[in-house]
């Protein structure tokens, strides 16, 4: 069964298969947030959350996927090694946003969102990349530039996305005017975020929950900027989502400032996104920054 997607035929396999393996994970997890049965949780050694919810739906996410590719998943350590190597490969984060899916499930719509991320790398690069948000009942699928679709699924009356909206954000006309999400990592992203804040540089900075969710909003126009310094491979992906709806992805943005078309993927990405209109004024700003 065709899943109707709107991308030219390079990479068509690889976006029905990131997009069924999504949505196999999807359905699952849905269900699950439906049944009421509250999770199994564990804490692993990087003291982050697991729950039975990821496991399943990454046993999901890997049979669905062609095993023409390897893949780097976030529960499986040993796969991690294949991101030094480069290549070509799918990346798997089987439930983008537990700590958020712990807390919230159950909720809908609202600003927090959760559920499987998949991307494909392609020579080094990141090409490909699907995200559903089980809370809002949403399909965002990306392809490096082909642009970012969204589309209403809620498994009850569609098996299949449909009526899927391309998504450009409008451009914001000033820094002051912008909402910025943020991670509050161990990366320098709080001496960014509390500049922005003395310098009255912005209107407001949010945290809605992970990495996709974050890359959503700004697809969506919601917020304008996101700054986050300890992105994971399986969780770069969502990035591109944000990048084909209009929006500019710097890697090491305190440093070299590599695009996100021309970054090879490591363990840990320094991210911002920001919309084109605001991002000389950003990075003026942080110039500011304190050696």
């Amino acid at each position: 069964m065709s899943l109707n997607h709107p991308f030219t035929p390079a990479f068509a396999d690889v976006v029905e298969a990131i997009e069924r393996s999504v949505l196999s994970a999807a359905e699952y997890l849905v269900a699950e947030m439906l049944s009421g049965r509250k999770p199994e949780v564990w804490v692993k050694p990087d003291h982050t959350l697991v729950m039975n919810l990821d496991l399943e739906c990454q046993r999901r996410v890997l049979q669905q996927l062609s095993s023409s590719h390897p893949v780097v998943a976030e529960e499986d350590e040993a796969s991690h090694r294949l991101v030094h190597g480069g290549g070509t490969y799918f990346l798997v984060d089987p439930l983008d946003g537990t700590t958020s899916c712990r807390r919230f499930m159950g909720e809908r719509d609202g600003h927090v969102g959760y559920g499987p991320l998949v991307g494909f790398v392609h020579e080094d690069r990141l090409t490909a990349a699907c995200f559903y948000s089980a809370p809002h009942q949403k399909l965002f699928t990306a392809v490096r530039g082909e642009g970012t679709y969204v589309s209403i699924m809620d498994f009850a009356s569609d098996s299949v996305p449909s009526n899927r909206t391309r998504l450009q954000v409008t451009p914001c006309a000033a820094l002051n005017q912008a909402g910025v999400l943020f991670y509050l990592g161990t990366q320098g992203e709080a001496r960014v975020m509390q500049l922005l804040r003395n310098k009255n540089a912005i209107e407001n900075m949010y945290r809605f929950g992970g990495f996709a969710n974050d890359c959503v909003r700004l697809a969506q126009g919601y917020e304008q900027a996101s700054v986050q310094f300890s992105v994971k491979p399986w969780d770069l992906s969502a990035a591109l989502l944000s990048a084909e709806a209009g929006l500019e992805v710097w890697a090491d943005p305190l440093g070299r400032r590599v695009e996100l078309k021309d970054w090879k993927i490591e363990m840990n990405n320094p991210l911002i996104c920001v919309q084109p209109s605001i991002r000389a004024e950003l990075f003026e700003v942080l110039e500011q920054l304190p050696a």
